[in-house]
């Protein structure tokens, strides 16, 4: 999922303080560079999910989707709940959920030391969750072939995993000679979608 200059689309505010920290990402994966100095725990808080992880009720949330979420996520600590608000610090339309208005909800937790973004609609419905992954050594070995084969060269900025009812995919953003690639991927190792530009032309592809 991943999620650094994307399209002015959906998901969570800044509510009281940014996001917890970030940890190192893990070392580079054969066919692509790690860039260390533009990943997930370098971006700015403006470009990453926003809200808060001091274990805070932000707003009354429903019994039935607290209930449903530490079902769910049994080991969740530091969670924070809010309501969605549309900003422009992640690909909605990539992740193919349903849209959601501020009658929704997201919570902000932690499992150790990952950092999650769970989304659940006002009728208590999870519509999805988000990991920002910042080790990136530790993809998928169908994920890593895929980087291998199809953007060789690259260098990976960022990842995010998405998961909903259906599927998990990986959303990355790349670099390659100062030019800027994102792809979707998944858990197979299937391109879904790439969007970006090669020796200056936009490339846009969907897999769907």
């Amino acid at each position: 999922m991943r999620v650094k200059n994307l399209l002015a689309l959906a998901t969570v505010a800044v509510f009281a303080t940014s996001c917890g920290e970030s940890s190192t990402n893990g070392n580079a994966t054969e066919g692509f560079t790690n860039d260390t100095t533009m990943n997930s725990d370098t971006r700015s808080n403006s470009d990453t999910f926003s809200g808060t992880t001091s274990g805070k009720m932000a707003i009354a949330v429903p019994e039935q989707v607290q209930v449903s979420f530490k079902q769910k996520y049994p080991t969740a600590s530091n969670v924070t709940w809010n309501r969605y608000e549309p900003v422009n610090t992640f690909d909605w339309e990539w992740t193919g959920w349903s849209r959601m208005d501020t009658a929704d909800y997201v919570a902000n937790y932690r499992v150790g030391a990952d950092e999650f973004w769970a989304w659940y609609d006002n009728e208590n419905n999870w519509i999805g969750t988000v990991m920002t992954v910042t080790n990136h050594a530790g993809l998928p070995a169908a994920v890593n072939k895929s980087i291998q084969t199809n953007f060789a060269g690259y260098t990976l900025v960022s990842v995010d995993k998405e998961n909903d009812k259906n599927r998990t995919a990986y959303e990355l953003e790349m670099t390659k000679d100062g030019e800027t690639m994102k792809a979707l991927i998944a858990e197979n190792g299937a391109v879904l979608k790439k969007k970006g530009r090669v020796d200056g032309e936009k490339v846009k592809v969907k897999n769907l």
